[in-house]
């Protein structure tokens, strides 16, 4: 079935964003040739001629588990006199009072300065400047350092994703992209570097204090920490690099659902909806206690399993996966993978350790023993960042991790701009891997575990918040457009397997009722946007695709025409987008009946080359066919 497309549709923030609150307002300030945004008191995009040489400045406060305390604005103010002046007084939860100003002079030079004064003794891990510097450009390119005590290095930007901090004793830094050079310097501590691809951010990182002191730290009430950074700007013949990518080809991976008897068990209801979905597998996370409940779920939805195992401290390896396997034989059955971790490992540890005394290598070992039909994985069961820390060098027959988009960051933008730092992760885990197949954890925009704290950050108000499980946008067209761009990296990667999402719950596929605001999921909502962009990806897996586009516009993928579902297309940009084909087409205006009905895409009306609104979805079908 084929209609013509109405051209009025009216925005809904739910819709797009799974809350009523849609991005935070942002403002361009420009001094010359020299430009920059305000979103909610941080800077973005520092640019000269057109050319992005800084990512982003901020000035977070981290408390000890890493969570990020909410900033409230007081009074802000922009003048221009001359110069461009942005100034915010602010307060950082009930811990400190702060001032941040920044002003932009003869187009070639920027001042930012901060002041945070304490309420009361605070607890933090991080107080201070972020710079965030650009991928594109910089990745293998040079660096001039400074140091505190005035040496100064020729250094280069890693390639391959560092594991650990490429630049440390930072107060001075020098680089140039597209023709443009940038000077900075760093006053009022000592900063070091970070590669923040480790965690999918596409960012070079230069922050402080550095990792090396003692963490976390306290300031004292009415203590007030005061920095500086100067940007000196050399203005060459700017050439504004482009974030496309040529076309490029690879096969979908397949397609698995996360299962996780603590944190999102499924039910009976949610096990016959996944059913319409033709999953690989379904890659079930456990502890050994739960073993016997976790099989019996996962047996209702007939899928090979995929077993991920964490082994509590302090307990014995070999029994605990005993009693795992065990408990398998008796529900019916067989694994086809395992990966066995201590539950040390979900916690980040420094790439110069100490390293827990029970290893990967004798976890991988005692699994094969315990399970040995099954593929025996290596890896972690967090982020590319403990993978990268402590890579299986040891025998596996495949490789793990998961990634989640909110580490650092819980903006729009930035969640979006984590898909640009994908191929260089993706890069970086098949040096490690060789010729192991690389099957992706959870690749989601939420967080399930925190390894840098005692848990991920709670979400009450459903807003958009760093290390938050409970992520609105997951309900919303948002995580929908995201896994679009994420599946079409995995596929360009050679990734063997992928799971997108959970059954069910707030990382889920499925919908479920919550104690927190879902607004719109009223009791007719069944499953969320991304379930049918799920199914339209196990479709097409194992198949051979094209793909097109970066993560700044709009992202297809596409298979050889055929019957039924033949590719899909996101758009990641700001602005409207034509795709050429039949699709059924997910946007605010087909929002509710996508949500209502598991079988929206066997009934909906395809529509002829659609114009995808920013985070629309295209569905695409072989000409004039549906399945």
């Amino acid at each position: 079935m084929v209609s013509t497309e109405s051209a009025a549709r009216a925005p809904s923030a739910i819709a797009r964003y799974g809350t009523a609150s849609g991005p935070e307002p942002a403002r361009t300030i420009a001094s010359g040739n020299l430009s920059f945004v305000v979103e909610n008191g941080a800077v973005r995009w520092i640019k000269v001629g057109g050319v992005e040489l800084v990512r982003g400045l901020d000035y977070p406060v981290r408390d000890a588990d890493w969570g990020t305390l909410a900033t409230r604005t007081i009074e802000e103010s922009v003048e221009d006199d001359g110069r461009a002046r942005y100034r915010r007084t602010f307060s950082a939860g009930d811990a400190f009072d702060g001032v941040f100003t920044i002003t932009a002079e003869d187009g070639l030079r920027i001042e930012a300065s901060l002041v945070l004064t304490a309420r009361a003794d605070v607890v933090v891990n991080r107080a201070g400047f972020v710079v965030l510097h650009p991928l594109n450009g910089l990745v293998g390119a040079p660096m001039r350092v400074r140091r505190p005590d005035g040496g100064a290095d020729a250094l280069t930007f890693p390639e391959r994703v560092s594991p650990g901090q490429p630049v440390f004793d930072l107060a001075g830094i020098a680089y140039a992209i597209g023709g443009v050079g940038v000077d900075m310097t760093f006053a009022g501590e000592v900063f070091e570097m970070e590669d923040q691809r480790n965690w999918t951010d596409a960012s070079f990182k230069t922050y402080c204090r550095p990792l090396g002191r003692p963490r976390p730290f306290t300031i004292a009430a009415g203590e007030t920490v005061t920095q500086s950074i100067t940007m000196v700007f050399e203005a060459g013949e700017a050439r504004a690099a482009t974030r496309a990518r040529p076309a490029a080809s690879g096969v979908m991976p397949d397609i698995t659902v996360a299962l996780d008897e603590a944190r999102a068990p499924l039910s009976d209801a949610a096990s016959t909806i996944l059913s319409r979905i033709p999953f690989a597998g379904a890659q079930v996370r456990l502890q050994p206690n739960e073993a016997g409940t976790a099989f019996a779920r996962a047996a209702r939805l007939a899928l090979p399993v995929a077993l991920e195992i964490e082994l509590p401290a302090g307990e014995d390896i070999a029994a605990g996966l005993a009693h795992v396997a065990r408990s398998a034989r008796e529900a019916g059955i067989a694994p086809t993978d395992v990966l066995a971790l201590p539950a040390e490992y979900l916690a980040s540890i420094q790439p110069e350790g100490p390293w827990p005394e029970r290893t990967l290598a004798d976890a991988a070992r005692l699994a094969r023993a315990a399970f040995p039909g099954a593929d025996i994985a290596g890896g972690v069961l967090t982020n590319f960042t403990e993978f990268n820390r402590c890579p299986p060098a040891f025998e596996s027959d495949s490789v793990s991790f998961s990634t989640t988009a909110i580490v650092h960051a819980a903006d729009d933008a930035s969640v979006l701009e984590t898909l640009e730092a994908l191929p260089s992760v993706f890069a970086s885990a098949r040096a490690h891997a060789g010729a192991r197949p690389i099957r992706l954890g959870l690749m989601a925009v939420g967080m399930r575990t925190n390894p840098y704290g005692a848990a991920v950050a709670g979400n009450p108000d459903q807003v958009r918040r760093p290390m938050a499980f409970a992520d609105p946008r997951q309900r919303g067209l948002f995580a929908a457009a995201f896994l679009v761009g994420a599946a079409a990296a995995a596929a360009e990667a050679g990734i063997a397997s992928v799971s997108p999402a959970m059954g069910e719950g707030p990382l889920g596929l499925v919908h479920r009722a919550a104690d927190f605001p879902q607004p719109d999921y009223g009791p007719d909502a069944v499953v969320h946007p991304v379930f049918h962009v799920v199914a339209a990806l196990a479709a097409l897996a194992g198949r051979a695709v094209s793909i097109e586009g970066a993560s700044g516009g709009l992202v297809t993928i596409r298979a050889e025409e055929g019957g039924g579902i033949v590719g899909l297309a996101a758009n990641l940009g700001p602005v409207p987008a034509r795709v050429e084909g039949h699709a059924a087409h997910l946007s605010a205006a087909t929002f509710a009946a996508a949500i209502t009905d598991p079988a929206w895409l066997e009934g909906t009306m395809l529509v002829e080359h659609p114009v995808l609104e920013p985070l629309d979805v295209a569905i695409l079908f072989g000409e004039g066919e549906s399945e």
